[in-house]
């Protein structure tokens, strides 16, 4: 099989969200990087006739890495795998995504994790001016979800289309009824998980959440401009976070607030 030309794409690292990285996509071989600048290279088992593999020649790797074009480059991980609400079926939190159909394997753990274990230091001001608590809110925001979705979780990979539509795929607990049918645009999240909840201190902890991911969040194409301006306006209150998003973000609205962001952040690293 002819060796297909190097392609270039953005994908996001999920399940605990970790931003956006850039790929050179070789078929058989990877190269990573996060920030633009520094790359690893990794190889990866393509099923037989679906691209080729085999050896990627040192040079043709390296020839790809040096000819790159800016980053960021479009975000390619077209595949998405929801979990589902209990209620309608609806896309609930966003678990995995990949570029190519044939990574999309059948889920197994259908957990949705806002962070990393022991890594958050997550705190919503307004869940806790609305409940009192001020402790617990990264593991009541995972419960919030987990039981949206409980007592039988189920989760489903959606093919999605140019105009933002998705095309049910296979899933885990996944019916006949599900498995074919086609979701509108506004039937998905925009970012990670649901916002729109009845109480409203859930509302302000799923928003916080997503103001406390707002510097890596920037890196995501096809933002509403209201979405993008909102976070924005969260990624300046995180100027270290917003300057190692920065490379990845192809997009700023008010120039003059990130700008000034930046210079902070850098003085701030500076500091360390």
């Amino acid at each position: 099989m002819r060796r297909a030309p190097a392609e270039y794409y953005g994908i996001r690292r999920l399940n605990p969200y970790q931003g956006v990285i850039q790929v050179i996509d070789l078929g058989g071989v990877r190269i990573y990087s996060s920030d633009g600048r520094r790359w690893q290279v990794r190889r990866v088992e393509v099923p037989a006739g679906v691209r080729a593999a085999g050896e990627i020649p040192a040079a043709e790797a390296r020839a790809a890495l040096e000819g790159r074009p800016p980053v960021p480059w479009p975000l390619a991980d077209r595949h998405e795998l929801w979990l589902l609400d209990r209620r309608d079926g609806r896309p609930l939190a966003l678990l995995a995504s990949c570029r190519w159909r044939w990574e999309a394997a059948m889920p197994e753990d259908p957990t949705w994790r806002p962070f990393a274990a022991g890594a958050a230091r997550f705190r919503s001001a307004a869940y806790e001016r609305a409940t009192g608590l001020r402790q617990g809110h990264a593991e009541r925001l995972a419960r919030l979800v987990e039981h949206a979705a409980r007592p039988h979780p189920r989760a489903q990979w959606f093919e999605r289309r140019p105009d933002g539509s998705g095309l049910g795929l296979h899933g885990l607990r996944v019916g006949p009824e599900l498995a074919g049918r086609v979701l509108a645009r506004t039937a998905f999240p925009e970012l990670l998980v649901r916002e729109d909840w009845e109480d409203p201190a859930e509302r302000a902890l799923v928003a916080d959440y997503h103001a406390w991911h707002a510097p890596a969040l920037l890196a995501h194409w096809d933002l509403r401009p209201a979405t993008r301006a909102r976070l924005e306006r969260a990624a300046a209150a995180r100027p270290v976070a917003l300057l190692e998003a920065w490379p990845a973000i192809p997009e700023v609205l008010d120039a003059a607030r990130v700008r000034v962001a930046l210079v902070q952040g850098r003085l701030m690293r500076a500091a360390r």
